[in-house]
């Protein structure tokens, strides 16, 4: 089954999801001006910041309530009795566009399950800023907010990022970028990073060059403000990922890598004669040397186990780079 939502047939409840400014109080949109005086609630993660966008504005008289992680849950029944009353609900985040790393996901989740018309009102995003002044690969890109705290998450986290083609982005806390920082230069060497401080503020700055050198910036200079990070892709959409010394040759996709292994294709006749216990030692050995060239630890994987007709993946797991604890 369907349902199909008609945004602006009526004046009956609904929820708008608002993107508020991200720093810089002149980044409002028209329309989100009007939507906040047309709300009958509005759902804010911070009152505070909320009441100084409102007031900037001039937007008195406004029902203002909490909806933050920590009580979404139980404002369940609130939302149900006000849409029950007609009521039009605005729902904002401390800064930019909810359910991006902020509270709001459960919140439109039930509106859809009450249907209730949920209104998105396009503005500021620190994902976006970001990403657009980079210089990093548009397409594709991934999101994935902020990285877990713990090892083995984080971990995990990692290794997917490690497979996916595009550039991929995240947020971070002062006090925790230089950890990540060094977490990535272990995990991706020589990978292109690029930082966005304080964006759309005064003090908005870029950071880019290769993670290691992103990291002694830091390590110098010092941490201030907010974080986004961007890791440049690995390759393009719709290309395959070029060889060690950038000569433009072709890998196979991922998911034939194996298949090409168990076959002998592209193995050479020297790594063929040897027994699989030694074609999996050159190849680690391989891995080992393509990164320290400059390769991702991915490209090198790829490309060693193919030479030398080893699983991707097993041999993937073998040279993860070492971590700290």
């Amino acid at each position: 089954m369907i349902s199909v939502q008609d945004s602006f047939v009526s004046e009956a409840p609904c929820l708008w999801v608002c993107s508020t400014p991200i720093g810089n109080l002149q980044d409002v949109t028209f329309r989100l001006l009007d939507v906040l005086r047309q709300a009958d609630v509005i759902c804010a993660e911070d009152t505070r910041q909320t009441r100084k966008l409102l007031a900037r504005y001039e937007i008195p008289g406004k029902t203002l309530v909490s909806y933050h992680q920590h009580n979404q849950a139980s404002r369940r029944d609130d939302l149900r009795g006000w849409w029950a009353e007609g009521k039009r609900i605005a729902l904002v985040s401390d800064a930019g566009t909810p359910l991006l790393s902020d509270p709001g996901e459960d919140a439109v989740a039930l509106a859809v399950e009450e249907k209730i018309p949920v209104i998105p009102v396009p503005g500021p995003s620190a994902l976006l800023a970001a990403l657009v002044a980079s210089g990093c690969s548009m397409l594709p890109f991934t999101f994935i907010g902020f990285l877990p705290r713990s090892n083995r998450e984080l971990n995990a986290v990692l290794e997917d990022v490690a497979t996916l083609p595009g550039s991929v982005v995240c947020y971070e806390a002062p006090h925790r970028l230089e950890g990540t920082l060094q977490r990535l230069a272990e995990r991706f060497p020589g990978r292109r990073v690029v930082l966005g401080r304080e964006l759309t503020k005064r003090h908005e700055q870029f950071i880019r060059g290769p993670v290691e050198d992103v990291l002694k910036f830091v390590q110098t200079e010092g941490t201030r403000g907010e974080y986004v990070i961007v890791l440049d892709a690995i390759r393009r959409l719709g290309e395959r990922a070029a060889g060690a010394a950038g000569h433009g040759r072709e890998v196979p996709a991922a998911k034939d890598d194996h298949a090409s292994a168990v076959r002998g294709e592209g193995v050479s006749a020297a790594s063929q004669s040897e027994s699989p216990a030694s074609r999996f030692e050159s190849a680690m050995a391989e891995v080992q040397a393509r990164m320290v060239a400059g390769e991702t630890h991915t490209q090198a994987v790829r490309e060693a186990a193919r030479a030398h007709g080893v699983p991707r993946r097993r041999l993937y797991q073998a040279t993860l780079p070492e971590t700290k604890a």
